[in-house]
């Protein structure tokens, strides 16, 4: 393994199907099935209006869609296929190219990181990606999307599922800081331990409990994080975390690179500098 892949956490054992886990959180009724695939489109913001089901599902065939379909065919092109695709419009908001950590800005090329919570070297990453969403604030579009490595992260989709719901609260941040710091804490133990953790995180931060169960259990979150992760195949991701500049995967930005120098790459894959 070379030393950037020693900074990132690759995709193991070739294409990994994606193995949802509907965390019991709480009294939920353990219920099989909710299968659906995501064939590559992406989801707007998904709404909390479906059934809570407790158990796990590990099928990843069907459509995805969370809030307003459509469809992620083929890569964006570095002039305007990200910008096409874009319909958020303030920090906060997710569309079809991610969770925006700075004001969207139609026209102007987008970065994005695939991540999972429970991969430490993304834990590293977060804190700085942060502050280059800030430091490229006008300059280019800075998402977040989800990469569960369900493989070799058994808790990973789990956790996506507990910042997506918290995401629905105006707390993505606040509940994806909150797993990064706390990952040794929660990335080993049980299916039923893990719905108590995340459920005393989200009383933590303040989320509306009631609210934050019935979302992280909602078929349109489970689509959602489908839909991110498929995506992340298509167009080549390879690993945990990785970037991506208007679809084009890069190989020379990872958890060790700086603020300044993630700005310096980011703007050059994007034919800015």
């Amino acid at each position: 393994m070379t030393s950037m892949l020693n900074r990132r956490t690759a995709l193991s054992l070739g294409v990994p199907a994606l193995a949802v886990v509907l965390s019991a959180c709480a009294n939920a009724t353990s219920n099989s099935g909710s299968s659906a695939s995501a064939s590559g489109s992406s989801s707007s913001n998904a709404s909390s209006s479906g059934s809570a089901s407790g158990a796990p599902s590990s099928d990843a065939s069907g459509s995805a869609s969370a809030g307003g379909e459509a469809s992620a065919s083929g890569s964006a092109s570095a002039s305007s296929g990200d910008s096409a695709k874009m319909t958020a419009t303030k920090v906060g908001e997710r569309d079809e190219v991610g969770y925006h950590l700075n004001t969207p800005k139609q026209g102007a090329p987008t970065v994005t990181l695939y991540t999972d919570y429970q991969c430490p070297y993304c834990a590293k990453a977060e804190p700085t990606y942060e502050k280059v969403a800030k430091d490229l604030e006008g300059t280019m579009n800075v998402t977040v999307r989800n990469m569960p490595l369900s493989q070799i992260h058994k808790n990973a989709i789990a956790a996506a599922q507990a910042v997506q719901a918290a995401e629905l609260q105006d707390k993505h941040l606040e509940m994806a800081n909150k797993l990064f710091e706390t990952q040794d804490s929660w990335k080993d133990v049980s299916r039923t331990d893990l719905a108590g953790v995340l459920l005393s995180y989200a009383q933590e931060l303040g989320l509306e409990e009631e609210k934050f169960k019935t979302d992280m259990t909602d078929q349109k979150t489970i689509d959602l994080i489908k839909s991110d992760f498929e995506y992340g195949q298509k167009i080549g991701v390879k690993g945990t975390p990785q970037f991506a500049v208007n679809d084009k995967p890069l190989e020379n930005v990872d958890s060790s690179t700086s603020a300044e120098d993630m700005v310096k790459e980011f703007k050059k894959a994007a034919g800015l500098s």
